[in-house]
């Protein structure tokens, strides 16, 4: 490759690489405007890790950052205050404050705190947009990549998380209902009678 060439290439690929972060950004902000106008949701949920499926379940999500997974052997709630992980085989139940917990995973979180601390670019898979985070040096983030695939519509269908391990953690999400009105009720929990509690909030 002649010096002209070589000139030519490098700014190609600058070029190419400003336009996927622009493009990058302009597709987080049509997601967070999309996430914004949901009051709330549920779905199918499925978690993998390194290609094997480790849990699988339904979703409710509601504004304020309140959660409920329902899986096959527990059930995890958040009423974004309080976290009540409950283990149905064990009849225990583990309470913890929501900021304080070690959940790995949170849309709020990968929407509105996480994109101002990394690179942003855009990808293409499976005809859909690819949101592709890389923490910026300095962020001390817990991840090496992250991959949030979106649908035309703007909603997530699939995270997929590098961590620092090297390890991949990968969400997916399917069968969308938006805005039922969840009641509040559907994010806080009462043990039953006879549950183990174990409160871990200070």
């Amino acid at each position: 490759m002649n010096g002209i060439s070589k000139t030519i290439f490098i700014i190609f690929i600058f070029a190419f690489s400003v336009i996927a972060r622009e493009n990058g950004n302009e597709l987080l902000d049509s997601v967070q405007k999309k996430y914004k106008s949901i009051n709330d949701f549920s779905a199918g949920f499925k978690q993998s890790i390194n290609g094997k499926t480790s849990v699988n379940g339904k979703i409710y999500y509601s504004k304020g950052n309140k959660l409920r997974l329902e899986l096959k052997n527990s059930t995890i709630i958040s009423d974004g205050t309080t976290l009540w992980n409950y283990n149905k085989a064990q009849n225990k139940v583990v309470i913890n404050n929501s900021s304080g917990s070690d959940q790995s995973f949170t849309i709020d979180k990968f929407l509105f705190d996480y994109p101002s601390k990394c690179v942003l670019s855009l990808e293409k898979e499976n005809n859909q947009n690819v949101l592709v985070m890389v923490p910026q040096n300095d962020s001390k983030m817990n991840f090496k990549k992250t991959r949030i695939s979106v649908t035309p519509e703007f909603l997530i269908t699939q995270v997929n998380i590098e961590n620092l391990s090297g390890s991949v953690t990968n969400f997916q999400f399917s069968d969308y209902k938006l805005n039922q009105n969840l009641p509040d009720s559907r994010f806080s929990f009462s043990p039953p009678v006879g549950t183990n509690i174990i409160d871990l909030r200070k």
